[in-house]
């Protein structure tokens, strides 16, 4: 009797200490988030590690989902899909403002996809807010800014904006449609989730919104100006 009572002493003393490593191993993410840092790393041509978020315009995130198709709620241009339930992840970086995200599926390593065109809005991973500064804006946003120089005939510079009837702000955008929201007249809108920038220039009172998806600069375009 004795012998047995101080095994399960032992045992329960051994619980205690390895019971709160245990728990934070629970807390690691799985080893496919490796693989998506790894794939945003070769898609930015520079290897990305954690230390990279720790900065106001970023931060990363991960659960587990529960997707409703084959596709992971993500289908590839042409890509067949079919209705079944896959049991996986979803991985969100966003790194200096520029949302990524990936899904997997937990069984298949190799299901690892960066997710454009999401349907299943019910997944989205809502991030604790920081502090966003405008001090890092997209390289384009000089366009946007040469552009409403054109259109108000002067020589603009973000210090044009120190004014207490001007100011100026960007932000990353995910728009429901290629046309990023801002559809010209009489042009077809199709549901096509975009990822792009919104800049605001409010100068003496007037508002200029302008536009651009993330991945092509060039079809930066000014929304409205007022």
């Amino acid at each position: 009797m004795k012998r047995r009572f101080w095994w399960w002493i032992c045992l329960a003393v051994f619980c205690a200490l390895t019971a709160p490593s245990l728990a934070g191993f629970a807390q690691q993410p799985p080893p496919a988030f490796e693989d998506a840092l790894a794939d945003l790393g070769r898609r930015l041509g520079r290897t990305i590690t954690l230390a990279d978020f720790n900065n106001p315009t970023s931060r990363w995130e991960w659960r587990g989902v529960d997707f409703a198709d084959n596709s992971l709620e993500c289908p590839r241009p042409g890509e067949a899909v079919t209705p079944t339930k896959v049991i996986g992840y979803q991985f969100v970086f966003i790194l200096r403002g520029v949302r990524y995200e990936y899904r997997v599926a937990a069984a298949d390593r190799s299901t690892l996809r960066l997710c454009t065109n999401p349907t299943g809005a019910i997944f989205q991973v809502t991030l604790p807010p920081r502090p966003t500064t405008n001090t890092e804006p997209p390289a384009v946003i000089n366009a946007a800014l040469a552009d409403l120089s054109r259109r108000l005939e002067t020589t603009l510079t973000f210090e044009s904006f120190n004014t207490p009837r001007s100011r100026w702000s960007w932000r990353y955008r995910e728009y429901s449609n290629s046309q990023l929201n801002c559809p010209s007249p009489g042009q077809a809108v199709d549901r096509i989730v975009t990822p792009g920038w919104q800049f605001i220039f409010v100068y003496e009172g007037r508002t200029f919104d302008y536009r651009a998806p993330l991945n092509d600069p060039s079809g930066l375009f000014l929304c409205r100006g007022s």
